[in-house]
């Protein structure tokens, strides 16, 4: 069945009472929301990322944020954070206290895909142990830690989606190590 989403307004992000499939929302640049999930270990020194598996329409074998995801029509932000945390990660979500830490409004296109959305973010605190992630395989092929430096790597490579304000608040909370 086709995930369906609800429309917001392209210069608030409020809702605008109409539900539309994801694929036409990406096929026509028409806005929606989504969520982020950053996660930072708990001395800041790295954070979690996730490879994108082949198969993705967009930005397929990419290195991408934590977690992200779609909001679905009717679906609050925090039901979608803690539903796209358990799913891509297989973590549990009743672990962790979700509060909005930023609304990032971002545009990109890719492979005829048009995304524009109003992007939630959480941040998370954890020291998660990548054995214990359980991937969803149809979405996240890999996962790892890495520094600042390594992450500044990735974005200067241009081998990870371009999630900028993101990075950019992810590299003010990790400390430089190495």
């Amino acid at each position: 069945m086709e995930e369906m989403i609800d429309v917001l307004d392209g210069e608030t992000g409020k809702l605008t009472g109409k539900v539309i499939s994801k694929k036409e929302a990406h096929k026509k640049g028409i806005w929606h929301s989504s969520i982020h999930i950053l996660i930072v270990n708990k001395d800041c020194t790295k954070t979690l990322l996730q490879k994108r598996c082949e198969r993705k329409d967009l930005y397929p074998n990419m290195w991408d944020i934590a977690v992200g995801g779609h909001i679905s029509s009717g679906e609050d932000v925090v039901t979608s954070a803690k539903r796209e945390l358990e799913e891509e990660l297989g973590l549990d979500s009743s672990k962790y206290d979700f509060k909005v830490f930023e609304v990032v409004k971002e545009m990109f296109c890719d492979h005829g895909i048009i995304s524009n959305e109003f992007v939630s973010c959480f941040v998370i605190y954890d020291d998660i142990d990548i054995h214990s992630i359980k991937l969803q395989e149809e979405e996240v092929s890999e996962a790892k830690w890495c520094t600042k430096n390594e992450l500044d790597g990735f974005i200067k490579n241009n081998e990870i989606i371009p999630h900028h304000r993101e990075y950019e608040i992810l590299n003010e909370i990790l400390k430089d190590i190495d």
